[in-house]
């Protein structure tokens, strides 16, 4: 394959500021493609709940290997009606040729990985998302037979390693009313208008803020220790 293509809305800034979104799990298109399917659930209903199927359960939703990763979304197609109106603004938007051996080398070497692109598989069967040999990789790679058309390619990035986050303006300032001013040392702005801020995150200082709450520990806590 030489060309790959992702359509998005029209951004004048993208030309100057090559900037690709990465996005979350809760806004993939698919609203099956992370949900137990019916088979399962109809099985659990049926044979009874396992001991450990909540708990379980709970693991998933609160999963940080999935609420870490984004999804760059590329197709082999560039002139599907469709994806057109999906992806692209309802047909007011563009579509971006890629070369596809220079995309896979540049994400290579920014995220330390290899063959960072990679082709969705489609299939009327899915994943059980409580299956303890599936991975978030294998979910995040498959897709119901539906969406087949799109021929999708993706990146999947650890979040932390964006370049910058943009959010909505009014959300960046709840964030900076609800947290202390520890938390707020992970942001520094690097532009905003009326609606948006984009901000970088102090990669040291999210090291510092994970470790925290995987040891159990608040900035509270070391606020009392310092005393």
């Amino acid at each position: 394959m030489k060309k790959i293509y992702k359509y998005m809305p029209y951004r004048r800034e993208f030309f100057s500021n090559f900037c690709l979104r990465a996005s979350q799990r809760g806004v993939l298109n698919d609203p099956f493609e992370l949900s137990p399917a019916q088979d399962l659930i109809d099985k659990i209903l049926r044979d009874g709940l396992g001991d450990d199927f909540f708990e379980q359960a709970e693991q998933f939703s609160s999963d940080r290997n999935f609420n870490e990763v984004g999804v760059i979304s590329f197709t082999e197609n560039y002139n599907n009606l469709l994806m057109w109106s999906h992806y692209a603004n309802e047909h007011k938007g563009i579509v971006i040729e890629f070369d596809y051996e220079k995309l896979n080398d540049y994400f290579n070497y920014k995220l330390s990985m290899s063959d960072t692109v990679e082709r969705v598989l489609y299939n009327r069967e899915r994943y059980s998302l409580l299956q303890k040999d599936v991975c978030v990789k294998d979910l995040l790679l498959a897709k119901s037979d539906d969406w087949i058309y799109e021929k999708e390619h993706r990146i999947l990035p650890k979040l932390r390693k964006a370049d910058a986050v943009r959010v909505d303006r009014e959300l960046f300032e709840q964030l900076h009313e609800f947290y202390d001013n520890h938390y707020v040392n992970l942001f520094s702005i690097v532009s905003e208008d009326e609606y948006s801020i984009t901000f970088k995150v102090n990669p040291v200082e999210y090291e510092h803020f994970d470790n925290q709450e995987k040891d159990g520990n608040s900035t509270d806590d070391n606020e009392e220790m310092k005393k």
